[in-house]
């Protein structure tokens, strides 16, 4: 019996300039991720595993810096004689300057530096095919020609997109289907580039290991992968410690600033109190009154970590085609926040808010 830890898509050095964070949060999460990753180099020695892999997008090449290699390098130092072997993929490709290249890795270090198929040994009999991304862009079939023959259990260590899926991208990272892989002769795929955990037949991706944005809400894991006699179990470990969730209000039922705080803090009194959290508005409010969102996440910042507030309500028409709806016409109506919170000097720098 052979065990694999597996990973994919920690990010390193991500700028996180899709969220609306102060740079002490964006800080905080890069911090995150590093520490993700020192999580599953403890998994690997408490699971006795046979080799640590990781399929692509470790890092993120633009922003990589020579202090981000000698953190990768001492860590994966923790390891030896345990193989880590890694393929890179579209955000961390094999290209002169980058850190597989100029980095001193540890013997126990082995990057798949090209787009040929390159075999390592993890046991007797189970072999692990590796190959990597050599540009940011990669679309060839890597598995077209691929066929593998012999007594040993193959496995398949690559950054790529299933495109055997109805809904698929036509420009995808190493294109690959499912029937692929069996047709290679290869026992499994340890993959990388989806960003949440996902088992199939054939294959497995372990999503990153920490939630990247508001796209990747929910657990994160890596995977541990048993081989036994040519089959492979893939089995998702629990790592990621942050949590992203979103809170959609309604507000065309809700009377006034005061009513709604009131909702929000009831909507979110079971979050964790280290969540990042972005409220939707959603809904019909009048003309004349448009929700304060400065206001609503300076209320949230003492009880939550980060809140972001998006406004997605629709100003309701007047049903006599001028005018501001009246009051009688609009029973529901929601009205500005309460300006004293809105006009709080030096504390809005404590919170983030979507424009």
């Amino acid at each position: 019996m052979v065990r694999i830890l597996h990973c994919a898509d920690v990010h390193l050095e991500r700028r996180f300039s899709g969220a609306t964070m102060t740079t002490e949060e964006a800080d905080r999460r890069r911090g995150e991720l590093r520490a993700v990753l020192e999580r599953i180099v403890d998994l690997a020695f408490q699971y006795r595993v046979d080799a640590l892999t990781i399929a692509g997008d470790l890092y993120e090449h633009e922003h990589a810096t020579a202090e981000t290699g000698a953190f990768l390098a001492g860590l994966f130092r923790r390891l030896a004689p345990i193989p880590v072997l890694v393929a890179p993929g579209n955000h961390d490709p094999y290209v002169p300057g980058s850190l597989y290249q100029r980095v001193e890795w540890p013997d126990n270090v082995t990057i798949f530096d090209d787009t040929g198929w390159r075999p390592v040994r993890v046991s007797h009999d189970v072999v692990v095919w590796g190959i990597g991304h050599d540009g940011p862009t990669m679309r060839r079939d890597v598995l077209r020609e691929l066929r593998l023959s012999g007594s040993d259990t193959a496995v398949l260590l690559f950054h790529g997109a299933d495109i055997s899926r109805p809904v698929r991208d036509e420009a995808s990272q190493c294109p690959f289907r499912s029937a692929d892989v069996t047709r290679s002769g290869a026992a499994f795929a340890l993959l990388g580039h989806e960003h949440t955990w996902r088992r199939a037949r054939t294959f497995a991706y372990p999503g990153s290991p920490e939630p990247l944005g508001f796209f990747t809400e929910g657990l994160h894991y890596a995977m541990l992968a048993t081989v036994w006699e040519r089959s492979v179990i893939a089995q998702p470990v629990r790592v990621s410690r942050v949590t992203y969730q979103t809170v959609c209000i309604d507000v065309t039922a809700v009377l006034d600033a005061a009513e709604l705080r009131r909702v929000l803090e009831k909507r979110v009194a079971n979050i964790d109190s280290t969540a990042m959290v972005r409220v939707v508005l959603t809904g019909l409010r009048s003309p004349a009154s448009r929700p304060e969102r400065e206001a609503l996440a300076l209320a949230m910042t003492e009880r939550l970590r980060y809140v972001e507030v998006v406004d997605k309500t629709t100003v309701a028409a007047s049903p006599t085609g001028i005018g501001e709806i009246t009051t009688a016409e609009r029973p529901h109506r929601f009205s500005p926040a309460v300006p004293s919170l809105a006009n709080a000097s030096g504390l809005l720098r404590r919170f983030n808010v979507r424009r």
